[in-house]
């Protein structure tokens, strides 16, 4: 029988015992396991190791071998002598991996751990659960089912949405703080798979946004912004809280907390609103992470929504971010101008330099949201945009149908100031390709009057 065929006969995974390094490299290399079970004598006591590759030690006199386990501590220390393995198993399945863990359920846990990283498909969660909910009081096991199942939960979270109750009894009553600390990070890798589901559980981790401890912080911000993206309400209790951490220290905690305050202002700005200077200081840091600061932006654009007076004050620090390096930023901050201008053109019509300059952005919504300010000026203070009419003709070219449709509103708005764009508006009046755009350059040719370029009345 060839080497390659020892590994399987009659459709069983007999345990093998090498004879020489080179067979045991020979074995390992030629089964399509992802991962061999390892049995080796380290004195009295028989170790099992998962192992995903082995080489001979050089020089290679066949006596020992290297041995890369799955765990990240390795507990199998290179070289192994050839003589205290006694033998190898390849693992080709979840049945196959579980029948081969240990007893003790510190070594399943950390095995398991090790598969979830190197092959997530051989891990039955339900051992993974059997750990959590059996070993209450082996903080290790604990610690390692846990970070078993975060590391499984990108790659199956379906299967890992049954141990959402066993995570949420660690974190509201853990046994130590390391298994605290891993509940809540476990919690918050499920709530990035699947937020719906840790939703109703969410609630206990407010507590560890207050925490001292900076693993826990930040698993717990991590988990509630999940959480948010697709149950906003059910993170409101916390906005405060989120608030707080727009100052910490880690910029990781900063991101996770805006992001959570924009999602809370989609279905509650008025829980925002009292925060709009806190989140407008972020805005204008130019230090801070652009993730953050657009954050920021998205959730003062909810305010400004629907109270334009809340923001007004701040109105300088969105129109500066018109110029920001990021589209994103840019765009948001147009918008929020925007908004501002429904009620408070006063304070906008200063700014119409800046205005007309998101013209020439190359991000179609910041385009969008300027001209939306301009026109929301012109309706008010038509003279402060009237010396701009070539400009704001040349934007009747522009792609994007809404910022064409708002240049015609500025037009609009001009009236007699706006004659020498007559000829363009009739143009787009029967050519442009959106409706709307068509009809609203209809309705600005009437506003302009009839007189055309060096026309009297």
């Amino acid at each position: 029988m060839s080497e390659d065929d020892r590994w399987v006969e009659d459709g069983a995974t007999p345990d093998i015992v090498p004879e020489s390094a080179r067979e045991l490299v020979v074995l390992v290399e030629s089964t399509d396991a992802a991962v061999v079970a390892l049995w080796w004598w380290d004195g009295d006591d028989r170790r099992t190791t998962f192992a995903f590759d082995v080489d001979p030690t050089p020089p290679d006199d066949g006596s020992t071998v290297d041995v890369r386990s799955v765990e990240a501590d390795r507990p199998v220390a290179p070289p192994v002598p050839l003589a205290a393995v006694d033998a190898v198993r390849p693992l080709p399945t979840a049945a196959s991996a579980t029948a081969a863990l240990p007893d003790d359920p510190s070594r399943r846990a950390a095995l398991l751990r090790g598969l979830a990283a190197h092959a997530p498909e051989l891990v039955d969660v339900s051992v993974v659960l059997c750990l959590l909910t059996s070993t209450t009081e082996d903080v290790p096991a604990l610690t390692d089912a846990l970070g078993c199942l975060s590391t499984l939960a990108a790659d199956r979270p379906d299967d890992c949405v049954a141990a959402i109750p066993s995570v949420h009894a660690l974190v509201t009553d853990p046994t130590d703080h390391a298994v605290h600390a891993a509940a809540l990070t476990c919690l918050a890798a499920l709530a990035a798979a699947c937020p719906e589901e840790v939703a109703p559980h969410v609630e206990s981790t407010f507590s560890g946004l207050e925490s001292s401890d900076s693993t826990v912080v930040t698993a717990a911000v991590t988990c509630v912004s999940h959480v948010a993206s697709g149950d906003p309400e059910s993170v409101i209790d916390a906005t405060d809280r989120l608030v707080r951490l727009m100052t910490a220290a880690d910029p990781t905690v900063r991101i996770h907390a805006a992001f959570a305050l924009g999602r809370v202002a989609v279905v509650a700005p008025e829980v925002v609103r009292p925060d709009v200077a806190s989140l407008a200081r972020v805005v204008g840091d130019e230090t801070e992470r652009t993730a953050a600061r657009l954050n920021a932006t998205c959730a003062v654009g909810r305010v400004a929504g629907e109270w334009p007076d809340a923001v007004v004050e701040h109105l300088p620090t969105f129109v500066g971010a018109l110029g920001d390096g990021d589209s994103g930023i840019r765009a948001n901050a147009a918008g929020v101008v925007g908004d501002v201008a429904t009620t408070h053109a006063v304070a906008v019509r200063r700014h119409v330099d800046a205005l007309l300059a998101c013209l020439d952005d190359d991000d179609s919504v910041a385009r969008a949201n300027g001209s939306t300010a301009l026109a929301r000026v012109a309706r008010e203070f038509p003279e402060t945009v009237a010396p701009h009419v070539d400009r704001l003709v040349d934007a009747l070219d522009d792609t994007d149908a809404l910022v064409r449709e708002n240049v015609c509103w500025t037009l609009g708005y001009l009236r007699d100031d706006a004659r020498t764009a007559r000829p363009v508006l009739e143009r787009v009046r029967t050519d442009d390709g959106d409706e709307r755009v068509r009809g609203r350059a209809a309705w600005a040719l009437d506003e302009v009057g009839h007189g055309g370029v060096g026309a009297t009345e």
